[in-house]
């Protein structure tokens, strides 16, 4: 596997970064863990300096993200093992040049990887080659190998995820925009039968749609030639988020603004779709990259604004 590579612009805001890099001892640490993981304990021999300077030196390059630790059983105790951080870092000199600030970065969360739920029967999940477990047991949403999961499907409840931020570039942001394919859920299919379904960002109302139907006419582009239980494909919906409102596939549905839900710095945004409390409970489907009409699991696309790239 390839090391991430993240880039860092010189500027004021990374003087930390190359301060820690600014010191003949640090570098000599680097260098030593280049070769190998090694102990507080290893490194002061090696260097010759006492152990509590290598603990600050360690310190120092822990926090701008250079060096990560472990603690590991010793022979006398508990042993702190040092590290380098699996990653290249970039330096950009001039980030204002053609090419090289990025527009947008998306990330594609397994359908599976919800973090909590809460359904009630019809409802089951299946893998690109089997259904999982017990068809209408909300228990199968404990199913531990959530990436497997390529088709959810419930009539009343929600599901919620988490969207990570480690990598995001938060106050150049200009929108978020959420993509999956949905239809409503019916034993067997039906075409003509809505569903409301309401979205939620770090508590946040991003408004409702309704699913027209739940489609199984024709096979679905990537459903598995096996699957014969009525339900085929989907629609895309794309949600927006940005200084204006929401949007769903166009259409504003909600005064959430960007700043909203924003508003609380976090590591992660709390994503939620949910058939409760709705006027067509029609339930849900939810398609994976190998179910329905489209090779996509929950795409979620943060585009820049480039005229605030500092």
């Amino acid at each position: 596997m390839y090391p991430e590579r993240k880039y860092r612009s010189v500027n004021t805001d990374s003087l930390a970064y190359f301060q820690a890099l600014s010191s003949k001892t640090r570098i000599g640490i680097i260098e030593l863990l280049q070769r190998d993981d090694l102990s507080i304990q290893e490194l002061s021999h090696r260097l010759g300096i006492s152990s509590a300077m290598i603990t600050k030196h360690i310190s120092i390059l822990e926090k701008v993200g250079i060096v990560e630790s472990k603690m590991a059983k010793g022979i006398h105790g508990q042993l702190k093992i040092c590290m380098l951080k699996k990653n290249d870092v970039v330096l950009i000199f001039n980030p204002f040049k053609d090419g090289f600030i990025r527009d947008s970065i998306t990330k594609s969360l397994p359908i599976g990887a919800f973090y909590d739920f809460d359904v009630t029967s019809p409802c089951g999940l299946t893998t690109a080659d089997k259904i999982i477990g017990f068809v209408d047991d909300p228990g199968t949403f404990y199913y531990e190998k959530k990436d497997d999961i390529e088709l959810i499907w419930f009539t009343t409840g929600y599901l919620a995820y988490h969207i990570p931020l480690y990598d995001i570039e938060i106050k150049r942001l200009a929108s978020i925009e959420i993509s999956l394919e949905l239809c409503a859920e019916y034993p067997g299919y039906k075409m003509h039968f809505p569903s409301d379904i309401s979205f939620e960002l770090s508590g946040h109302s991003l408004g409702q749609t309704t699913l027209l139907g739940d489609y199984g006419d024709r096979k679905g582009l990537l459903t598995p030639l096996w699957w014969n239980l009525g339900t085929e494909y989907g629609h895309q919906m794309t949600i927006t988020i940005n200084e204006q409102g929401t949007s769903i596939n166009g259409n504003v549905t909600s005064t959430t603004t960007l700043t909203d839900v924003l508003e609380q710095p976090a590591k992660v945004l709390d994503f939620k779709l949910s058939t409760a409390n709705a006027r067509n409970q029609g339930g849900l489907n939810l398609f994976g990259r190998k179910f329905g009409d489209y090779p996509q699991d929950i795409n979620v696309r943060f585009s820049y604004n480039k005229s605030k790239a500092e």
